[in-house]
């Protein structure tokens, strides 16, 4: 199968879901959370199709549903003929967008995610006192989200760098702070590649960037060089490079029993799987979610469903923390800011979650990281 955006694959994947006995129904955790039979993969490509047909005019109504997705891949898991409901969908947000029939919730979204960008970038200059030049061919490139809503798990990652690395790990001071993801799930492909242009030239003199955000991590490794747009540095997630350093991890008093989140981008997208155990299992005791790994089910917060359903990416939060909850509580652990900010924000009072750097500083320093801003 040729890539999912060309218009021969999406027209065979919209054929082959819609005539399909949904046999991914129970795969979405969109319309599970919603409980809307409208939603499940199957009906959304349906749609798509008959809105490319002109069977239903192309309005933001009609095409309300494509934005009923996080791109998790959770379907495509079941589904026999490999198809992919999430990319297809949002290649329908593009069609949607340029025709006027985007989400309106998303109205004028490149002027507000280039307003973001700018304030981020503020915002970390201010609270890092970053500015100066570069020191370090390694570079940290923490994402939107964490920036934004995870400040101290930024600062714990960079204390932790400082504690067990080898080479300086600097925080990167650029006039972008997103990599662009959420423009290309809004649908804005050309606003997407123009910003994965400007990261890629912020990004240019680095050897290493090491990356805390699951979808960032995917649209600079897979969608980038889809866009004919090249790096220059390694792109590498947070666990990937904290498993190069357990030799030197020696935790702190006895290992606690911690469950880990993997990020639906980078277990099914980068498979990205192994590397966040290796680490978790050196400094605690590691349990595993009922679903995990590839199978790992979506806390909600890809695909802008958090703009598009808020309620509906919150109760998918609660969904995946619930197993946890009702085993009596603990501590959920995950490499994402995205993910880390929806579980923090929908924990039950019995569950602590957790951004990966941070719980591992705080197993390795035997107290609890700073919870102020840095």
């Amino acid at each position: 199968m040729g890539s999912p955006f060309s218009a021969d694959s999406v027209s065979a994947q919209i054929e082959n879901c819609t005539y399909c006995p949904k046999l991914c129904r129970h795969a979405c955790p969109v319309s599970e959370a919603s409980g809307r039979e409208s939603l499940i993969p199957r009906e959304k490509m349906a749609r798509l199709g008959r809105l490319q047909s002109r069977q239903v005019p192309w309005k933001a109504e009609s095409a309300e549903s494509l934005y009923a997705c996080t791109g998790c891949r959770q379907c495509t898991r079941y589904c026999k003929h490999d198809n992919e409901p999430g990319l297809v969908l949002f290649a329908g947000r593009a069609a949607a967008a340029s025709r006027g029939a985007g989400h309106p919730r998303l109205a004028n979204y490149p002027d507000r995610f280039r307003a973001r960008d700018q304030r981020l970038v503020k915002e970390q200059r201010e609270r890092f006192g970053t500015g100066g030049e570069q020191t370090s061919p390694v570079g940290f490139f923490p994402g939107c989200d964490s920036l934004g809503k995870g400040p101290t798990d930024v600062a714990a990652a960079l204390e932790l760098f400082a504690r067990l690395g080898t080479e300086r790990i600097e925080l990167i001071d650029a006039q972008v702070a997103c990599a662009g993801y959420p423009l290309l799930a809004a649908g804005y492909t050309d606003m997407f590649r123009w910003q994965a242009n400007r990261v890629a030239a912020e990004l240019r003199a680095y050897r290493t960037v090491v990356v805390n955000c699951s979808a960032c991590v995917y649209a600079m490794r897979v969608q980038y060089p889809a866009e004919g747009v090249t790096l220059n540095a390694e792109i590498i997630s947070m666990p990937e490079l904290l498993a190069q350093w357990t030799p030197r991890m020696k935790p702190a008093g006895d290992k606690k029993p911690v469950y880990y989140h993997d990020p639906c981008y980078l277990a099914r997208y980068v498979g990205v799987v192994e590397p966040p155990r290796r680490v978790l299992a050196k400094v605690s005791d590691l349990r595993e979610l009922g679903w995990s790994g590839v199978e790992t089910e979506c806390c909600g917060g890809a695909g802008l469903l958090p703009k598009t359903m808020p309620d509906v990416a919150d109760a998918m939060a609660r969904n995946r923390l619930r197993e946890v909850a009702s085993a009596g509580g603990g501590t959920v652990v995950t490499s994402c800011g995205t993910c880390a900010f929806m579980l923090k924000s929908n924990a039950p009072t019995n569950v602590e979650v957790k951004d990966l750097a941070t719980a591992i500083l705080e197993r390795l320093a035997g107290k609890r990281a700073p919870t102020g801003s840095p």
